[in-house]
């Protein structure tokens, strides 16, 4: 819906008119008055929210009030209505789209002071009768009983909760008075401004820092600290909002300057104890274990007792790692050699590592097919499948088109072997015979029996399937030296269900019924050599 041209029209309305009672608000977003009420004003709290406690980055934990049910609808349906609303002031960066950290920081590189001045209870301070006023007032203009019921879905505990999702562009509308008055201020003293949430940041290049803005206080014999500027404090305190005392920071260029946790000196950069962090989560993970490090991960830095860890701190550490590594990408760019290094690193330890993380170290996507195959069949077989697919259009992986002179061969193997959605093993007396075909053939039927692989084999001739336990009972593609049949069948069996798309790989759709059968029934419990990581088994290659 287009923003209203005209000031005096309501953003918000019901049959053209402003919302002025709760059963306007109630068929605005199309709900029923009383079943709006009743989940408002007299359903139980834990119906309306879930709480709980995650840590801070600089210590402490942050309570988290998440909404459920119809709050939770409507204020994803508000959302999107108070998007179209706000436009984003210039000198504020958090919430916004196209903006970050790293927006937010690129202004005050390279500047002979930087000041960090961070707000008190930033959500909390933003009050039921703050956001009342804010509906009220243009381009709302709700009445008085409609603000107040909207208000009410937006506010928990007389504040905006941590949590919700229309927190963050309702707390920038209601900054949006402070952003204008601390430009104004800002280019009176000669500085840069910008706010990120409650972080906000002046800088200059000037000799003396401005004494409006902060200034050095003696408190004890050879001790001074910063104190905020009277002219900074008043404006901070006019627009409704306090300074925290113990958050405020003045750095001179001789000294690390940092703004929202990036290093400002000479360029935007990410802090050496965050990569140094990385490296020590990668390490633990690699020396102990996914499960252990995550375990010992949280008991160091959630500040809770190792009964009050996750059920699986290994997942769950494995998203922090990822986590980690995708703001260092975002910080110093896909191309940065620490961050390659990192990732890298990550690649030997994960047996089925994220798609940016694959792509990022060798410009792997996902592939439709992986051919595996001895070195003996391809010539005559290989290299036919791999041209076929590529016509269909199918992205295929073939060892001698993707690997490059320099390249690591174990790796950009594994790595294809993780991306691929379908596995194409070429089975010959070649292939069963010889270690490393073997390997990944085998390979391959295990990550298939966890689901995570549809393995279509092509059977050559009549080999000796002792060692293929896993793919007696599997259909398989009959070799008649017919390399475009077999491309279509396995574009049929690619296409028949397009897998989802996550962070990691789904299990692909069915191999088509059309292929033969062997009559030999799959084992249900995988060999010792299948069980084990399938990276591990193909280093050896």
């Amino acid at each position: 819906m287009p923003l209203p041209t005209d000031s005096s029209v309501p953003a918000f309305s019901v049959d053209g008119h402003r919302l002025e009672t709760s059963q306007d608000v109630a068929k605005f977003f199309d709900v029923s008055a009383s079943r709006l009420i009743y989940e408002l004003y007299r359903a139980s709290d834990s119906t309306r929210y879930r709480h709980f406690e995650i840590p801070k980055r600089t210590g402490g934990m942050r309570l988290i009030s998440a909404p459920r049910g119809l709050v939770r609808e409507l204020q994803d349906h508000l959302l999107i209505r108070l998007q179209q609303i706000y436009q984003g002031h210039p000198s504020a960066h958090g919430f916004i789209a196209a903006r970050s950290v790293v927006t937010n920081a690129s202004p005050h590189v390279g500047k002979h002071w930087v000041l960090n001045v961070d707000l008190s209870d930033f959500f909390p301070s933003i009050n039921f009768g703050r956001i009342r006023g804010l509906f009220m007032a243009p381009p709302f203009r709700m009445g008085p009983k409609a603000a107040a019921v909207m208000a009410h879905i937006c506010v928990h505990g007389n504040g905006l909760p941590q949590g919700a999702p229309t927190s963050p562009v309702l707390s920038n509308l209601i900054a949006a008075a402070l952003d204008r008055r601390l430009m104004r201020l800002a280019r009176e003293q000669k500085c840069q401004y910008t706010r990120y949430a409650d972080d906000i940041t002046f800088s200059t290049n000037q000799a003396a820092f401005p004494p409006a803005l902060a200034i050095f206080e003696r408190t004890a014999p050879l001790v001074e600290q910063v104190r905020v500027g009277d002219a900074l404090e008043r404006a901070i305190m006019a627009c409704g909002f306090s300074v925290n005392q113990k958050k405020v920071r003045l750095q001179g260029r001789h000294r690390h300057q940092s703004v929202t946790g990036l290093c400002v000196n000479r360029t935007v950069n990410v802090e050496r104890q965050r990569i140094r962090k990385i490296r020590a989560m990668l390490h633990a993970w690699e020396k102990y274990g996914l499960a252990a490090a995550g375990g010992e991960h949280f008991a160091k830095y959630s500040g809770a007792p190792k009964g009050g860890q996750p059920e699986q701190p290994g997942p769950v550490f494995r998203n922090v790692v990822y986590g980690q590594l995708a703001f260092v990408k975002m910080v110093r760019g896909a191309g940065d050699p620490v961050f390659l290094k990192l990732c890298a690193k990550l690649i030997d330890l994960d047996p089925n590592p994220s798609k940016f993380v694959r792509e990022m170290v060798f410009g792997a996507a996902d592939f439709d097919i992986f051919i595996s195959h001895a070195s003996e069949d391809k010539v005559e077989i290989a290299r036919p499948i791999f041209a076929a697919c590529e016509k269909l259009g199918l992205k295929a992986f073939l060892d001698e088109e993707h690997i490059g002179w320099g390249q690591s061969f174990t790796k950009k193997i594994n790595t294809a072997l993780g991306a691929a959605r379908t596995i194409l093993v070429v089975v010959s007396s070649s292939s069963v015979s010889k270690e490393w075909p073997l390997a990944e053939i085998n390979t391959a039927l295990g990550l298939e029996v966890d689901g995570q692989k549809t393995v279509i084999p092509v059977m050559v001739g009549k080999p000796d399937l002792t060692h293929l336990p896993l793919i007696r009972g599997k259909r398989w593609i009959e070799w008649k030296g017919d390399a475009q049949a077999v491309a279509k069948q396995l574009h049929d069996a690619v296409k028949a269900k397009q897998p989802e798309t996550t962070g990691q790989d789904k299990a692909p759709s069915p191999v088509p019924a059309i292929v033969r059968a062997a009559t030999a029934s799959k084992p249900v419990v995988k060999p010792k050599e299948v069980r084990r990581s399938w990276l591990s088994r193909m280093l050896g290659r």
